[in-house]
């Protein structure tokens, strides 16, 4: 510690000569212990804050240059990226599509099987000309060359186990032979008999 002394002494005073004294400067203690501690702790603490903010330096480079790296290698499979997100949304398509068809093949069920349990009711020489189906009630119009066709028919949707409430409706006499109509409800094959089959 550096003391400047501008205090006079308690001494005579001494006039003073032109162009001699100045204040006098004090060096106290630079050589003592506590100065050299502080100098040294100061020096450790710049020391430490110095290695501190260039490890922070290094790290700080390390990860631009990591951030560099990614960015570098994102570019490069951007491509990749790009393809990726077109098998996601053809495959998903493909999952609606797959779902669609599922979904027709099960309501389409039902139909197929009352179309083919109708047909293997038909008897020679009858035909159908309309056919309508609504929660399983069916309504049947056709013409056939002889009223024995026809009954015929109306009995082979009887036995079948398939039809219930089968019900002839209006018959009668036109060029190609007879015409007629009929309405009957499907019961499906689970309450069919399966003693039966036609």
């Amino acid at each position: 510690m550096i003391r400047i002394n501008l205090l006079s002494e308690k001494k005579k005073k001494k006039p003073a000569k032109a162009g001699t004294a100045a204040p006098r400067l004090q060096l106290e203690g630079l050589s003592g212990g506590r100065n050299l501690l502080l100098v040294v702790l100061l020096a450790l603490g710049l020391a430490l804050a110095g290695g501190w903010w260039w490890m922070l330096q290094r790290e700080a480079q390390q990860w631009q240059r990591q951030l560099a790296a990614a960015e570098q290698e994102l570019k490069r499979l951007a491509p990749v990226i790009k393809k990726g997100e077109e098998y996601e949304a053809h495959k998903a398509l493909l999952a609606r599509k797959i779902e669609l068809i599922t979904n027709l093949k099960k309501r389409q069920t039902v139909p197929v099987h009352i179309l083919d349990k109708v047909s293997r009711s038909l008897p020679d020489y009858l035909w159908l000309d309309t056919m309508s189906a609504a929660n399983n009630q069916i309504s049947i119009g056709g013409k056939a060359t002889t009223y024995n066709a026809v009954s015929n028919f109306y009995t082979n949707l009887t036995e079948s186990g398939y039809f219930d409430n089968v019900t002839l409706g209006r018959t009668f006499e036109v060029p190609e032979g007879v015409s007629f109509s009929l309405t009957c409800t499907f019961v499906g094959e689970s309450q069919a008999d399966p003693g039966r089959q036609s």
